[in-house]
């Protein structure tokens, strides 16, 4: 067990830390800060995902010491506070904490910035707003009633919405995608695109045509269009229970493409037309050119092949090539560490769903398993056209790969290596620069065995001509303490220019990350979510609630 280290899950919650540069120099035009959201997990056990969000700022620039400030809080979602106030109304269902007023919307996956306004996503939940300066949860984005639920909740009911909202730099808005869930008895499957305006009410539109699975988790916006994905895997609600899987996760992309002008032409709660693009690999998030060229739309997206996010390492799992037990350390990891990592580059017609241009790059001998990429995403240049893409890998271990992905996988033809040619040797974590233009992997750095990246953060260089001139920010994972490392975002293989750490330095599991500036003035609104208008309107909504969930009882039964 080389990759991985066994301290991957032991985070200490909410303290804060003053990191001490124990390697290099820390440059002098950085600025701002740093934010990352992860599941504030502290021991293995369950699923990766299956805790409250906890959120870390990292403040870029040295205090008067040197020393780099470092702050973790929890994010105080509505369902949270309660279960700190009564937590004998939480029983536990499958792999998280059920009460009975809701489904916890546990906000730990995603962080976007806008507006010098910061904000937390999660796949099942609303948006949060947290403050960018210090890490307070303000508000739920949107009133319940304002969202297409697909489970009912007095406080918190089941709201699909995709982790990661598309800013839109030119309109100043937030856009998401929110949508029913397809594997529920007794739903009519609905895809809405939202949008909000940082302020007032979010307002929806149905999708027509589509045909989604159960994870829909990013979007992203050009000057002209909105475009979204399937995540790969396939919800599969026994395996939430405990049982075995069955379904393979999707070896296809789905891609919908809806004109903004369409929406900008439909009266909230109308019907938008979609064009829905297939791509032959499956994939977990994109990034798109803002710029389009003749009506054509420049995609990148992290292609994720034979990976799949609902199997986790389990107690009862045994590495397929020996039959030993995984140590229990590991347990909750989801395997995604089984293949090259791809990056794939489309030139995509939305208006008729033609591929223009396709071609996909990996490298098969230094980075396997993927799991999150950065790039420049607020400087005009960057936006309109993106050269580079930074990419941490999780490594790949043969003692790593559980039965339970073998069974489901083994004979599986669409991946980049075959699973019986994958290596019987370990590849180690890395961070790697992927040069866009050449479609090549440009450059990596390495990690030693026991180290985990994650995750990799573009921040810009303080006066800066060029978009893509600044620094990769590294979170990295390893027995003792955990450390920060600042890349030369264009010289990754001249390793990192500085390292910081403390003695008890061990933030938890981490998931995505981006930078802000630092604000100027105060929040540019006062916009809130009173607690007694979601109440308000799921008691408005009871009967027909009540009708929805004897529906969903008698499917179920049927199915039965």
């Amino acid at each position: 067990m080389a990759t991985l280290t066994t301290n991957l899950f032991w985070g200490q919650g909410e303290k804060d830390h003053r990191l001490t540069v124990v390697e290099g120099h820390w440059p002098d035009d950085v600025a701002g800060s740093v934010f990352i959201v992860g599941p504030d997990k502290r021991r293995p056990g369950g699923h990766w995902f299956a805790e409250h969000g906890l959120l870390e700022k990292v403040h870029l620039r040295p205090d008067g010491d040197g020393r780099i400030r470092v702050q973790h809080r929890r994010v105080r979602t509505r369902v949270e506070r309660l279960r700190r106030r009564w937590p004998r109304l939480f029983r536990r269902v499958a792999f998280m904490e059920v009460p009975p007023f809701g489904v916890p919307n546990l906000a730990n996956t995603t962080v976007a910035g806008i507006d010098g306004r910061l904000f937390v996503g999660y796949d099942a939940g609303r948006p949060v707003e947290v403050d960018p300066e210090t890490l307070a949860t303000l508000t739920p984005v949107g009133a319940n009633d304002e969202w297409l639920q697909a489970a009912p909740g007095l406080v918190e009911p089941l709201c699909a919405v995709a982790a990661h909202p598309a800013p839109d730099l030119d309109e100043q808005a937030l856009w998401f995608v929110n949508y029913s869930l397809v594997s529920a008895p007794g739903v009519v499957p609905e895809t809405h695109v939202a949008r909000w305006d940082l302020d007032g009410p979010v307002r929806r539109w149905r999708v027509e045509g589509m045909s989604a699975f159960d994870s829909i988790h990013d979007i992203k916006a050009t000057e002209h269009h909105l475009v979204f994905s399937d995540l790969p895997f396939v919800v599969e609600p026994a395996a939430f229970a405990g049982r075995p899987r069955t379904i393979r996760a999707q070896s296809h992309t789905s891609l919908w493409f809806v004109a903004k002008a369409d929406l900008a032409a439909t009266r909230p709660g109308g019907s938008v037309r979609v064009t829905e693009v297939r791509l032959p690999m499956p994939t977990g998030h994109l990034y798109v050119d803002h710029d389009e060229i003749d009506g054509k739309i420049r995609l990148v997206a992290q292609h994720a092949p034979l990976a799949d996010l609902t199997l986790t390492l389990s107690p009862d799992d045994t590495d397929h090539r020996h039959g030993r037990p995984l140590p229990p350390a590991y347990e909750g990891f989801i395997t995604v560490a089984v293949q090259p990592s791809v990056i794939g580059r489309y030139v995509i017609d939305p208006a008729t769903g033609e591929v223009h241009d396709a071609e996909v790059a990996h490298d098969a001998e230094r980075v396997w398993g993927g799991v999150l990429p950065t790039t420049d995403i607020y400087s005009e240049g960057a936006r309109a056209h993106q050269r580079q893409l930074w990419y941490v890998g999780a490594g790949y271990d043969p003692d790593l790969v559980p039965e339970s992905w073998w069974r489901l996988y083994a004979d599986a033809t669409d991946g980049v290596v075959a699973p019986a040619d994958l290596p019987d040797h370990v590849i180690p974590g890395s961070l790697a620069r992927f040069d866009l233009e050449a479609m090549k992997v440009a450059e990596v750095w390495s990690y030693e065995e026991g180290a985990f990246p994650s995750p990799p953060t573009f921040v810009p260089r303080a006066g800066a001509e060029d978009p893509e001139d600044g620094y990769v920010l590294v979170v990295v994972h390893r027995d003792g303490p955990k450390e920060l490392q600042l890349f030369d975002a264009g010289h990754l293989e001249a390793g990192p220019l500085a390292r910081a750490t403390a003695p008890d330095f061990n933030p938890g599991l981490l998931l995505h990350s981006t930078w802000l500036p630092d604000r100027v003035g105060a929040r540019p609104s006062d916009y809130r979510v009173p607690l007694s208008r979601d109440v308000r309107g799921a008691l408005r909504g009871l009967p027909r609630v009540l009708r929805r969930l004897g529906r969903m009882v008698r499917d179920s039964a049927r199915g039965a």
